[in-house]
């Protein structure tokens, strides 16, 4: 029951839409036709009478199926509310966008004839017909590109020459201009050529130098349209091109008007185009050889015949359609007022393109050149660009384009094989193999940007691969012979070379046979006047591993909140204050005055430094001064006694919660310092030994002269675990290092240094006059931009573990009290102990030693 009640309400809605259009069985279509008597003047009474007269004819040889009622008007303020199917007009530029802004509301089909420089109506909803003076094109042409949004450009520089007048030049700045259906107009620089053609060659070529070198591309822009003879266009090219004006940022449309269809192609501007060119041509294609129709007259009976036959197709085909349905199903399904007009839009369109005679031998050619990637082809004639057509403009339809006006600026490289070169170097490349040895798969950060850039720039790649068994400096390339780098003795991940690479990848690319070195390599100004570089995939920071810093014993952990001197000057204070408080609490004269017996207690200096001593434990004494001297004497001891005691046992206690370890080192002057004790190396046959090398900073030098060579790896990571040898190298490299450590060991026994210096720029490698240098850095910008080379770099990174610390930082937990805290403790309590025991062995011994001597002590009688 639902589903027929959704199905009910979904037929009504339908319906009641279809409603406000009636269908083509049971209503003629209305035709409203405006001949604006304002925009024709005298014309308007033949014009009438002549569209009268057609439209007879039409009805009766045309449109054989059904009928159409027509209503002509003789002004453009008309109401078009009603049911109206078609909207034929003849009026002005600005009153024709005024009727279609209404008709698009009411969803009418509206074919407009109007002034020449108007701009084409919307092509998905109407039809525009410029009426143009023969040899008038031009501005009707560049503002139709514009238009219809061919080329979208912000600035442009206009070069012309005397083939085109002034006039023509006004149109084709305003056709420039003109903001029209939401497209900013465009900025527009002219540069005049010379009115006066000379004879000589060499004096052309100087004037064009001397105009062109005026533009500047910052300022200007990178746009150019050049408006010149068919002569001359190629002594521009060739001009521009020593200039270095012609780049693939720049696009440049020759626009060639003083041709015709016996005229020779484009095919001699060939030569001129290079590797990485956006250059359009645009030329007059007219076929002066027969007379052609048109005007007004002539565009409005085709454009009414062509109606007529879509009119009369759409009755057939709803006719045909409704025959074989019920009344009900065909009133839910059938078209609807949009649907309508673009079935008969279509329809007109075909006709006219395919039958349409008026001024159709005004054509204009349009062609591109095809340029990008070309030398990387293996053709026979791959220096050499082809152009390709790639649309074409007549006035009736406007431009009809089946490729992009400039197909690298919207394509790229148009899905073209480039040459890539590359070889095994992890994280960089990584080439994994069968068990045949054939590469299988390509992948690590370089292949990842790779990949990217075929995305963005359109292009597809084969990549030749090298084993680098010699690895070469870029300032070797003329001579092959050279040392291996020594880091290729260290196998895995933690020996990453990228300042030397095999030297036949550098000769690839110098010699063009690989368009892209597909591998990570270091930015040197010596590399750079063999190959090119890219910007920085990465730059790379050089820093040192060292042991880590071992946990202290805590044996003594209950001095370690006071220093030694702190200790000292307690131990000094303790000792003085003792005398001091005796002598104060023996010379106050209140004892006598109050008849007070001083004996015992503080009597003695050992009872005051004892008492002292106690109450630094805060065990405080038996005895207390009297004296009110003495009693301030040790109030104020009580006071310091407060303070020390608590910041001691402050202390102790974040002691007992943070382990004490070794003072790291983490600069290369704390290396420096400890020169006595520690060795160091660093990483043979890179970019930070080329800048020891030559480096005017004193500790560089150092390092670069006391340096030790140590070849045999398992025997440095063994020094530099026992903390006599410290390794400089990448970061990513050290990082990799630890990683295999902790995973053959289990143990977390290195540390890296704080401090970085040394970055080392990391690029890919291009050939020295690529043209694509800048496509692919905008390219590696937007990665950078994004995150996404970060991302890549830190997915090959060594994953955290409990070895990775951050700088200095040192993860705190809650720490329980355990022996290896207290054992400082038992050890004082068994030095107490011992020393009392050898106190009282001594005081037993001198006690009977005492008693000895007394018994053998004889008295004798005094006798007088």
């Amino acid at each position: 029951m639902w589903v027929r009640l959704v199905i009910c309400l979904g037929v009504f809605c339908k319906v009641t839409n279809s409603d406000i259009f009636p269908s083509l069985l049971t209503t003629n279509a209305s035709i409203a036709i405006v001949i604006d008597r304002n925009y024709v003047v005298e014309e308007y009474e033949p014009i009438k009478s002549k569209i009268e007269d057609y439209l007879v004819y039409a009805k009766r040889e045309i449109l054989k199926h059904g009928g159409v009622n027509t209503h002509l008007f003789a002004w453009s303020a008309i109401n078009l509310k009603r049911d109206l199917t078609f909207l034929l007009s003849i009026t002005s530029c600005t009153e024709t966008w005024k009727l279609f802004e209404s008709a698009d509301t009411e969803s009418l089909l509206h074919i407009a004839i109007s002034e020449q420089d108007c701009p084409r109506l919307p092509q998905h909803s109407a039809i525009t017909i410029p009426i143009i003076d023969r040899g008038q094109d031009t501005p009707q042409l560049l503002l139709d590109l514009r238009t219809v949004g061919i080329y979208k450009w912000k600035q442009v520089v206009i070069i012309y020459d005397n083939t085109i007048t002034n006039d023509l030049l006004t149109r084709v700045i305003k056709s420039m201009t003109k903001q029209v259906n939401r497209i900013d107009a465009s900025g527009v620089s002219l540069v005049q050529l010379a009115k006066k053609v000379s004879t000589t060659r060499d004096v052309i070529i100087a004037n064009l130098r001397t105009e062109l070198s005026k533009i500047d591309p910052r300022i200007m822009g990178n746009n150019f349209l050049v408006i010149v003879s068919y002569e001359l266009a190629a002594t521009i090219m060739e001009c521009a091109k020593e200039l270095n004006m012609v780049n693939t940022q720049t696009q440049w449309l020759y626009v060639i008007s003083d041709t015709n269809s016996s005229t020779k192609s484009m095919n001699r501007f060939k030569t001129f185009l290079n590797e990485g060119d956006n250059i359009a041509f645009i030329y007059n294609t007219t076929d002066v050889k027969n007379v052609c129709l048109g005007g007004t007259i002539c565009h409005t009976e085709e454009s009414i015949t062509g109606l007529m036959k879509a009119l009369d197709s759409a009755i057939m085909e709803e006719f045909q359609m409704a025959s074989q349905i019920s009344e009900e199903e065909w009133e839910a399904i059938r078209p609807t007022k949009n649907e309508r007009r673009k079935y008969l839009l279509e329809k007109i369109q075909k006709y006219l393109s395919d039958y349409g005679t008026c001024d159709n031998c005004t054509k204009w050619t349009i062609e591109a050149g095809e340029t990008w990637g070309r030398e990387y082809q293996m053709l026979d004639e791959a220096t050499n660009a082809e152009l390709l057509a790639v649309g074409t403009w007549r006035p009736s339809d406007g431009p009809n384009m089946i490729d992009a006006l400039f197909p690298h600026v919207a394509h790229g490289f148009r899905r073209k094989l480039l040459p890539l070169v590359t070889f095994h170097n992890p994280p960089w490349q990584i080439l994994k193999t069968n068990s045949t040895g054939d590469v299988v798969e390509y992948g690590g950060i370089v292949f990842n940007i790779i990949k990217e850039l075929s995305k963005n720039l359109n292009f597809t790649f084969n990549v030749a691969t090298v084993k680098p068994q010699s690895l070469l400096n870029a300032s070797t390339l003329q001579s092959p012979k050279g040392d291996t780098d020594s880091s290729a003795n260290f196998n895995g991940n933690s020996y990453i070379t990228t300042y030397r690479v095999p030297h036949s990848i550098l000769e690839m690319v110098h010699n063009k046979s690989a368009a892209l070195g597909a591998c990570a390599f270091t930015v040197t100004e010596e590399n750079q006047r063999v190959i090119n570089f890219t910007d920085p995939i990465s730059i790379q920071a050089y820093t040192f591993l060292a042991a880590r810093p071992r946990e202290l014993s805590r044996a003594l952990l209950f001095i370690s909140p006071f220093r030694g001197d702190t200790w000292l000057c307690l131990s000094a204070t303790i000792i003085s204050m003792g005398p001091v408080l005796f002598y104060i609490h023996k010379l106050s004269p209140v004892y006598e005055y109050k008849g007070v017996r001083c004996k015992g207690g503080l009597a003695t200096i050992q009872n005051c430094i004892w008492y002292m001593y106690g109450a630094l434990l805060q065990q405080g004494g038996m005895h207390l001064p009297y004296a009110d001297s003495a009693r301030i004497i040790v109030g104020s001891w009580w006071l310091v006694v407060l303070v020390i005691g608590t910041t001691y046992c402050g202390n102790l206690v974040a002691y007992l919660t943070f382990p004490k370890i070794e003072v790291p080192m983490t600069t290369i002057d704390d290396v420096l310092a400890h020169k006595e004790m520690v060795s160091w190396s660093y990483a043979k046959n890179t970019l930070f030994e080329a800048r020891l090398h030559n480096s005017v900073d004193k500790s560089f030098n150092i390092i670069f002269k006391d340096a030790k060579n140590i070849w045999d790896r398992k025997a440095m990571m063994g020094e530099i675990k026992s903390g006599k040898h410290v390794y400089i190298d990448w970061k990513i490299k050290l990082q990799y290092m630890i990683k295999e450590h902790f995973i053959d060991s289990g143990e977390c026994s290195f540390a890296l240094g704080v401090e970085e210096f040394c970055e080392e720029q990391i690029a890919l490698i291009v050939a020295p006059d690529t043209p694509y240098l800048h496509k692919i850095n905008e390219e590696i910008k937007k990665l950078h931009q994004v995150g996404l080379i970060q991302k890549w770099l830190s997915d090959y990174l060594p994953k955290k573990d409990k070895c990775w610390k951050k700088k200095r930082t040192i993860e705190v937990n809650n720490h329980t009290v355990n022996l290896d805290d207290m054992q400082g403790s038992f050890f004082v309590l068994f030095i107490g102990f011992l020393i009392a025991v050898i106190v009282i062995s001594l005081e037993m011994l001198w006690s009977r030693k005492v008693t000895n001597n007394r018994k053998r002590k004889v008295v004798h009688q005094f006798v007088t």
